[in-house]
């Protein structure tokens, strides 16, 4: 099970409360209560072979010192780790202190923990959001000295110039100081974002989860197991923007094509230019056949005989806002829990040791589909024969993640909000050359402009429509 399906991390309710995630129904009271539930979390921790049981280190050993030790020196470690440093010193120490006597409890609470880092910022990163606090729980637990849980938060993906340096679009990308001009000129974007990707994968999951009877639902042995499992479990989860990430992207042109609409459709070419906000649209539209009767009775308009050009002026910041997130889909990462830790009293009266058998409980993924969606691509070219970023998007809504349907409602909100008229940009001439054969980045799932629309793009309507 990869990273992103099996950690936990930061965001509830409170002690004992915390809302569901993922579509799938959290336990009431009264199904936590009962140990015949088919597929329980706890309930699995009883069945078939339990495997060895795994304790805390002793209270003044010398194993619980070593581990200290070893704390103490990846805590200095991170502490010092920039941009740019080697990361294989605290690859080994990390991997060392997990695979300590004293974190026999911490493995079997997190058996699939990939600890391999593959970057200096990304190992400062999850150390400081909570990977730290989560092996210093055992150590404090086994001596007394705290007895505060700290649940795992997800290890975040890093994407800047120095994590991807071959990427076609490094020269955009910000640094991993959220603080950097770069990232707060995008700041909003990426908070819109995540917003959306939030309400996405959690709409309306407001169901409260307890605990508490976990703690009875089983021998008295496993109830730590069981309660952990629990508020693991219930941690929020929604997708995530990299650390660093795309800077603005605000010149050039972004150029969408394909059909849109079902039942009557248009074939289409929308040329939109980053600085000014000017577009371009040209749209061959027709209707499916079997509504020609309702086009003899009046009830629908005909199908256009010529190619509709229209221009006119966008916000600019609407258009570099959806080339922004456009292009950002691919970095972002599905099933991430909030950004820091959660600690969780443990208890009264529990013992914290448990068997190393551990079952998981697993995400369904599902993806939808409908007749009435088209797909439409798009490109960003800066000048002729660069084309940093381009893609695919499902219209009139993305279907199957959050990133792609944020996108598509940004591009259909920046349409929505053009002013028809004079376009204050010219179409370049380089743009439209490349619309033709070969010019336009190649799409299994959408077709070529017709030779209609290309047609149009070259004709007396486009060529300089109201441009100075």
């Amino acid at each position: 099970m990869s990273l992103g399906l099996c950690l936990a991390a930061a965001c509830g309710a409170g002690q004992g409360a915390h809302e569901a995630v993922n579509g799938a129904p959290t336990p009431t009271p009264e199904q936590a209560a009962s140990t015949t539930t088919e597929g329980d979390v706890w309930e699995a921790l009883d069945r078939g072979d339990p495997g060895p049981r795994v304790e805390l280190c002793e209270a003044g050993s010398e194993a619980l010192a070593e581990a200290r030790t070893l704390h103490g020196a990846l805590e200095a470690l991170a502490d010092g780790l920039a941009e740019g440093s080697s990361v294989e010193a605290f690859n080994a120490k990390v991997a060392a202190l997990y695979e300590h006597a004293c974190l026999a409890v911490g493995r079997a609470d997190e058996p699939h923990l990939e600890l391999s880092m593959t970057s200096a910022v990304e190992a400062k990163a999850f150390w400081e959001a909570g990977l730290g606090a989560w092996f210093q729980t055992y150590l404090d637990l086994a001596d007394g000295s705290d007895a505060t849980i700290w649940l795992l938060p997800s290890r975040r993906a890093v994407v800047t110039a120095k994590t991807h340096p071959s990427d076609p679009l490094a020269p955009w990308m910000c640094p991993a100081d959220p603080e950097s001009p770069c990232a707060q000129s995008v700041g909003a974007w990426r908070s819109r974002a995540e917003r959306y990707f939030d309400l996405w994968d959690n709409a309306g999951k407001v169901t409260i989860v307890d605990c508490a009877p976990a703690l009875e639902a089983g021998p008295a042995e496993d109830a730590y197991a069981r309660w952990r499992a629990c508020e693991r479990d219930a941690l929020r989860r929604h997708a995530m923007l990299p650390i660093g990430g795309l800077g603005p992207i605000a010149e050039g042109w972004i150029v969408v094509h394909g059909r849109r609409g079902h039942y009557r459709y248009c074939d289409e070419v929308a040329a939109f230019d980053l600085a000014s906000g000017s577009y371009y649209r040209f749209a061959e539209c027709d209707h499916r056949p079997e509504l020609d009767g309702l086009v003899e009775a009046g009830a629908m308009d005909a199908a256009s005989r010529e190619v509709e050009v229209e221009t006119g002026t966008i916000d600019a910041a609407l258009v570099q806002e959806f080339a922004w997130a456009a292009a950002s889909a691919q970095y972002v990462q599905p099933d991430v829990v909030m950004a820091r830790a959660l600690g969780m009293p443990l208890p009264d009266g529990i013992k914290v040791s448990r068997t190393q058998d551990n079952t998981f409980s697993g995400l369904g993924l599902s993806g939808t589909g409908s007749s009435g969606h088209t797909r439409i691509a798009w490109s960003w070219a800066r000048a002729p024969g660069e084309t940093p970023a381009h893609g695919e998007l499902s219209w009139p809504t993305g279907l199957s993640s959050p990133e792609a349907d944020h996108a598509v409602r940004l591009l259909a909100i920046a349409e929505q909000r053009g002013a028809k008229g004079c376009a204050s940009a010219k179409l370049p001439a380089w743009l439209v050359d490349s619309l033709g054969a070969g010019g336009l980045p190649a799409s299994e799932l959408v077709d070529p402009p017709s030779e209609a629309l290309l047609k149009a793009t070259r004709g007396p309507a486009a060529k300089g429509r109201c441009a100075k």
